[in-house]
């Protein structure tokens, strides 16, 4: 899990920091490693070159995003949940309202587990990536 509790921040050093050396350490996408992967190394560089895509209109409530992957074996343990709830409580910490994730519309049991967790879904949300939320109490 990673996380960031300023996404606008993020932006801004991702444009200032790691965009101008982007293209040079990643000129164009490699062989496929999948049959048919989800997201393609293609639209993965497509979207290393738009940070501004991260700035979305719920960051005023939910500023901070993460990211969560955990390999089946050790997903329904209760790490996620640990992670998550870590994560909270450190933003909290810090004064950070809220955080929000973006995912892929096709990952049910993803989008159970955040539903279970509290996370609810955000007006900026596209059918095929839904943006969820949830306030770090």
């Amino acid at each position: 899990m990673l996380g960031v509790a300023d996404t606008a921040a993020f932006v801004d050093w991702w444009r200032r920091e790691w965009l101008p050396g982007f293209d040079t350490r990643h000129p164009a996408p490699g062989a496929p490693t999948a049959a048919a992967p989800a997201y393609t190394e293609a639209q993965l560089l497509a979207d290393g070159r738009r940070p501004e895509r991260m700035r979305i209109a719920e960051l005023d409530a939910y500023p901070a995003h993460l990211h969560i992957d955990l390999l089946p074996e050790a997903q329904g343990h209760g790490l996620g949940r640990r992670l998550i709830a870590t994560l909270r409580e450190a933003l909290a910490a810090r004064g950070v309202p809220g955080v929000h994730l973006s995912m892929d519309a096709a990952n049910v049991g993803a989008r159970a587990f955040y539903d279970r967790l509290g996370f609810v879904e955000l007006p900026s949300s596209t059918p095929d990536a839904p943006l969820l939320g949830i306030a770090t109490e």
